[in-house]
């Protein structure tokens, strides 16, 4: 019976479709499915959501719950990892406090000084589940979720000897994404702002999104894609073996789908590729966006949306919390998989039927993309089977889009070093070298940012870093 360890079940939101996507497999319908978290309101919730789903996909799961975080690893085969540290409390923290330095940030959870602090409460976390991991499940696979997700899957390389993978559906949804936009092409575009002008809560709205998107689920479609987490570029994007490439260079002269895609078209048009992730996150991985009001205006962007999003979960979370108390079904039948990779990943290496997808991984000296640093953790393709993961050699990026990511690679390198050794002089280096928030504050500014931050977060970073007496 193959053991999976869900560790930070209580975001039992992201949890249930990777429960639902697991149980759904008749391989690993009968699995030992495992939930851990620190919250116990949350892992019962967690517990009987997932006891439902076995219910309603006729599966025959053993699912416990555990806070017990040793007893729940001994003897895993996986453990997927979605924990975050601090909650919303935290990353209003993460948002609010930059902003009073003039830095904005739209997500805040990845890079920059957001992101850098997230790292810091986080990493520590994730190293001691590792550490248990090597004592009681040295063999297993570490299935990483969590943001931000190359300082995770970095931290883990560097200080540890498990293996691991990390997963994004950013990539993936970028894709379909741009096969709908082709799509839209042919749509008048009086459909796509009347579309657009109607309130987010509007019904309608969400059903002609629906269809949209029902659009860009081409059986042709296929395409190669390298880079880092948030930062791969597509390379290649075909339909069929025809190139589609010129289609995107035709959308930069149609202002009307132009609009829903504007920060990441506008770096395409500068790099000539077209890179992954969201237009939200997109424009703190860069200098361009939001150091300038009128700038941010213009690309119709939202400091701190990210808040908004995370109250919108907390929402949801009630719901399906309540959905679970009173007995009603918390997946619809017949179930369709979501995007996500990790149960097909699972699924490959205990059938060892392959499987093909985008993974976070190390570097390795430059093994896999040679023009970026040997030690960064990079996303490309790799190979679920029962050898376990077999990333793809892509060569060498495109000369811009490789200096691009090496801007991104900077931060992530320092801030791991920096939690690591427990320097904060690191950190420091690390937010100093952030492009976006180098390109808003000078340096004695950063470091009285990052002051800030380190006591804000105090009592929820190492000892090590969390004391005013660290340096």
């Amino acid at each position: 019976m193959v053991k999976i360890v869900l560790v930070g079940a209580g975001s039992a939101v992201f949890s249930k479709n990777l429960i639902a996507d697991i149980l759904w497999h008749k391989t690993l319908g009968d699995a030992r499915l495992v939930l851990v978290d620190t919250d116990p309101e949350r892992l019962e919730v967690a517990m009987e959501m997932a006891r439902s789903i076995n219910a309603s996909l006729g599966a025959h799961a053993s699912i416990s719950a555990a806070s017990d975080r040793r007893m729940a690893l001994d003897g895993a085969d996986f453990v997927i990892c979605t924990i975050g540290v601090g909650g919303l409390a935290a990353t209003k923290d993460d948002i609010e406090v930059p902003l009073r330095f003039g830095v904005r940030q739209t997500i805040g959870d990845t890079l920059g000084v957001g992101g850098v602090f997230r790292a810091a409460r986080s990493i520590p976390h994730l190293l001691a589940i590792c550490r248990d991991m090597e004592e009681l499940c040295p063999d297993a696979l570490l299935l990483n979720y969590s943001n931000p997700m190359a300082m995770h899957c970095l931290a883990v390389e560097r200080a540890t000897r498990i293996r691991c993978v990390g997963l994004c559906h950013g990539l993936q949804m970028t894709a379909i994404w741009l096969r709908t936009l082709i799509a839209l092409m042919d749509r008048p575009a009086e459909e796509i702002n009347r579309h657009l002008a109607r309130p987010m809560k509007d019904p309608k709205r969400a059903e002609e999104w629906e269809s949209w998107l029902a659009l860009g689920k081409d059986p042709d479609f296929s395409y190669t894609c390298a880079g880092i987490n948030h930062m791969a570029f597509f390379l290649r994007l075909e339909s069929a073996g025809q190139d589609l490439y010129p289609k995107l260079w035709q959308i930069l002269d149609m202002p009307h789908l132009l609009q829903m895609e504007s920060v990441r078209f506008e770096l395409f048009r500068w790099l000539g590729y077209f890179m992954t992730e969201s237009p939200l996150h997109t424009p703190e991985y860069t200098p361009y966006f939001l150091k300038d009001p009128a700038e941010t205006a213009a690309h119709n962007l939202t400091v701190g949306i990210y808040i908004q999003g995370c109250e919108n979960l907390a929402t949801e979370y009630r719901s399906l919390a309540d959905t679970v108390r009173t007995g009603r079904p918390v997946i619809r039948t017949p179930y369709q998989r979501t995007e996500e990779y990790a149960s097909r990943i699972l699924d490959a290496i205990v059938t060892d039927r392959p499987y093909v997808f985008y993974g976070n991984v190390p570097n390795h000296g430059g093994a896999l993309i040679g023009n970026l640093p040997g030690d960064c953790c990079v996303e490309v393709p790799c190979l679920a089977s029962k050898a376990g993961i077999t990333p793809t050699f892509v060569g060498e990026l495109p000369p811009q889009c490789a200096a691009l990511i090496r801007t991104n690679v900077n931060v992530q390198d320092l801030a791991v070093r920096g939690i690591l050794e427990g320097s904060r002089e690191r950190i420091y280096q690390a937010v100093m070298m952030d492009p976006n928030t180098a390109s808003t504050l000078t340096l004695g500014r950063i470091r009285e940012l990052c002051d800030a931050m380190f006591a804000v977060h105090a009592d929820r970073l190492p000892a090590n870093l969390g004391s005013n007496h660290a340096r």
